[in-house]
């Protein structure tokens, strides 16, 4: 801001401090007051003239003084023997706009009971008055505010009553007349104006807030436990008071969406790392978004307090309930995830505004930890709008775009069944390799182009080209694809089909051969490289469905009611393995399996147990890499709790973990469900196996969504095993290779096994 600038700037706020009435500087009614205290009231509201009365704690003060459909103003009297507790505070207009009536009301009485209120002025005597008609040409109530029918009571505020000495009472209110008798707010603004001009005289340089928004408030301090970081979203108005969460938001004015970011206590102060903080937009097609502007903020995150980032809304002109998202990504991947729901003018009773963390895979935020994180080029988190719709929410690294569209459940779940129908039959009948991968090559197109378009429309609004988006994932690259704490997992990613496909049916289509050449011959697939060397589209290539081409990682929620620190994994030396083995006789690949493992793996220490008991010991003793459990999976058909079995038909479900093993593996472990159905186990459930195996300190799950048979699992096993724990491969990638080798046998069963983890995961940390 130059000199003249500022001088002018000087001069307003002089003008505008003497100008202004001092009733119009009071601030709102402070939400905590002490026994004792008196407080001025101005609050804009919805009366229809002099006659509407002010409720404090449902005692009715005299007639609202002012101008018909200007503030309301009063004093609120705390007796000092009022007890701590919430005191609210109403307007009740008399009766509806427009049409004549008359009222006679009692004038303000001296209230003998703990709370007391006085107007300035009153009367002695009743007062009767007439409501005249309001021509078309009267001057409109305040924004965002509407008149209501008689009766209607509506809340102002909540103030709370503190439990503490009462502070000196403050002295009565008085109407300023004269420029000498003015309030102190006032003489504060002058000061600060001859401030202003001073400093503009003395050539210091001023600098403007975007859109003249006051500084952020700060975010709370204190911390739940050492180790997490505060993390609020929140509503406010643009003068920066918070907008009441009980009360809907007013149509078609700004607000702001705020995502605070406190401090780390104890970490690594010389570590900064960039953090994208999203706000995605979940409106319906064809309607106006609420986010205005950028929906993509980067801050530079330490371990100090961040503060307030904030984001431009505008709502709806019509009432409506819009929800909203707000993410923090680092290096392309979520870490945070908030759904934020909003009700827009309605309903009257009930409605308002609500933020709720419902994604969490890391609470502290710690640089030195995300700094470790390997980057992603995508983000997918699908999560439940409503009953009848998911929300797709993507998040490009590239750019740092951000987009969010929806699809029906029904259609969802529907690609989802169908999904793993096709897994159980092609496990129990593979057939031919070519009607195998056209099978699954025509539904993971129709995966893909359920979620796709619905993404494309609105890149192409915000003036972006989909097509080098989505091109840069024809590489191997690392993709995030969650959903929200508590839910099932509703996209069936591996099976994603990205390449041209001609409309026909499965039985004209036929696997590339230039790429099971390659595999056969132990040789990087060449159709890697982005584009089929067939280059037909009524060629099935592996390296066009997700699963075999991508490092996909799925990890799970952290529990969002239970905060838990973060930390540094302590890797085991030596590796350990602990087996956990079920001794059904039909296992007949199983010893084989075991001893070729252990074979593969000399510098591994090896824990065997087959006994439920022994097992429980094992995890207590032992600091383990890999909890390996070669198992039959199921669903406890009565209490609807899923299980495997170890040893000799023993059970293990998620209540058989006790609780002393809460966090108690500090070196992070993988576990391997090599069962039935074990990455889906008790997955609709209060208590699923695999977040209680979390709970406990995993770092992340592998498992099956089908049935498969024991040599399947056997040679799934055989690669993993040795890819993450003697060769210390990323997770997605062991994930992946491990289903290519399988698919160099003949069998598509590889797409089945699921990835509870960061696709970037290691075992043994790299110094």
């Amino acid at each position: 801001m130059s000199r003249p600038q500022a001088a002018v700037a000087a001069s307003i706020v002089i003008l505008l401090a003497v100008a202004l009435p001092a009733s119009a500087q009071q601030d709102a009614i402070p939400t905590q007051v002490h026994p004792g205290s008196a407080h001025e009231i101005v609050k804009y509201g919805v009366a229809a003239d002099d006659g509407c009365l002010l409720y404090f704690g449902g005692e009715p003060s005299g007639p609202c003084s002012g101008a018909s459909r200007g503030p309301l103003r009063g004093r609120l009297t705390i007796d000092a023997g009022q007890p701590p507790g919430p005191t609210e505070l109403h307007c009740q207009p008399c009766h509806r706009v427009g049409a004549s009536s008359t009222s006679t009301r009692k004038p303000p009485t001296t209230s003998t009971g703990p709370v007391t209120t006085s107007e300035s002025p009153t009367t002695s005597a009743p007062t009767t008055f007439t409501s005249p008609s309001v021509e078309e040409s009267s001057p409109k109530p305040p924004a965002g505010y509407a008149r209501r029918p008689a009766g209607t009571r509506l809340k102002l505020a909540t103030v709370t009553v503190l439990a503490a000495p009462a502070p000196p009472p403050a002295q009565p209110a008085v109407e300023n007349t004269e420029l000498l008798d003015l309030p102190p707010r006032t003489w504060l603004a002058i000061l600060a104006g001859l401030v202003l001009a001073a400093a503009a005289l003395a050539g210091l340089r001023f600098v403007r807030r975007r859109g003249g928004k006051p500084p952020p408030l700060q975010p709370p301090t204190g911390l739940p436990e050492p180790g997490i970081r505060p993390v609020r979203v929140g509503i406010s108005d643009l003068a920066g008071s918070p907008a009441p969460s009980a009360i809907p938001l007013t149509p078609d004015i700004g607000y702001v969406l705020w995502v605070d970011i406190g401090e780390l206590s104890g970490a690594d102060t010389s570590r900064e790392v960039p953090l994208d903080v999203v706000a995605f937009d979940s409106t319906p097609a064809g309607l106006r978004p609420m986010v205005m502007g950028t929906s993509a903020r980067r801050v530079g995150l330490t371990a100090g307090d961040t503060g307030r980032v904030v984001f431009d809304l505008r709502t709806p002109a019509r009432s409506a309930r819009r929800r909203l998202r707000v993410g923090l990504y680092c290096r392309g991947v979520l870490w945070q995830s908030f759904a934020v729901e909003a009700d827009v003018g309605w309903p009257e009773e009930g409605g308002g505004w609500r933020a709720e963390r419902d994604y969490v895979a890391a609470y502290g935020l710690d640089p030195s930890l995300l700094d470790t994180a390997a980057p992603h080029a995508l983000s997918i988190m699908v999560n439940h709008n409503t009953a009848d719709e998911h929300g797709i929410h993507v998040f490009f690294a590239d750019g740092a775009v951000p987009m969010a569209a929806g699809i029906p459940a029904a259609h969802l779940h529907r690609l989802q069944a169908r999904a793993r129908d096709l897994y159980r039959r092609l496990e129990a009948a593979p057939g031919s390799i070519d009607a195998a991968l056209g099978a699954l090559a025509l539904h993971g197109r129709n995966v893909y182009t359920a979620i796709r378009p619905r993404i494309d429309p609105a890149l192409v609004r915000a003036g972006l080209d989909p097509v080098p988006l989505w091109q840069r994932l024809r590489d191997r690259v690392r993709v995030q694809v969650i959903w929200p704490d508590g839910c099932a997992q509703p996209l069936p990613a591996a099976i994603v089909y990205d390449f041209p496909l001609a409309e026909v049916g499965s039985a004209e289509l036929r696997a590339c051969r230039a790429f099971f050449d390659d595999l056969i011959a132990r040789v990087e697939p060449r159709c890697f490289g982005g584009r089929c060397l067939s280059d037909s589209d009524t060629v099935v290539c592996p390296a066009g469905f997700w699963g075999f081409r991508l490092l996909l990682g799925s990890p799970p929620s952290l529990a969002t009611d239970r905060p838990v620190p973060d930390r540094p994994v302590e890797s085991a030396d030596p590796p350990a393995l602990v087996l956990g083995k079920a001794m059904d006789p039909a296992f007949v690949l199983r010893d084989r399996h075991l001893r070729r493992l252990r074979e593969l793996l000399p510098g591994v220490a090896w824990y065997e147990e087959n006994r439920r008991a022994g097992l429980l010991a094992r995890l207590r003793a032992v600091q383990p890499s890999l909890i390996y459990l070669y198992c039959h999976g199921g669903v406890d058909e009565e209490q609807g709790i899923g299980w495997v079995e170890i040893g000799d038909g023993e059970r293990l479900s998620a209540r058989g973990l006790p609780d002393d093993l809460y966090r108690s593996w500090r070196s992070r472990p993988l576990v391997l469900l090599n069962g039935c159905s074990t990455a889906a186990l008790g997955n609709d459930q209060p208590n699923p196996l695999t977040q209680r195996l979390l709970w406990a300190g995993a770092g992340g799950i592998v498992g099956t969504e089908i049935d498969v048979g024991e040599t399947t699992a056997c040679r799934f096993a055989d690669h993993l095993v040795p890819l993450v724990l003697g060769a210390n491969r990323e997770l997605g990638d062991a994930v992946r290779m491990s289903r290519l080798e399988l698919l160099r046998t003949g069998s598509v069963a590889g797409l089945s096994y699921l990835a509870l983890a960061c696709p970037d995961l290691r075992l043994t940390v790299e110094e």
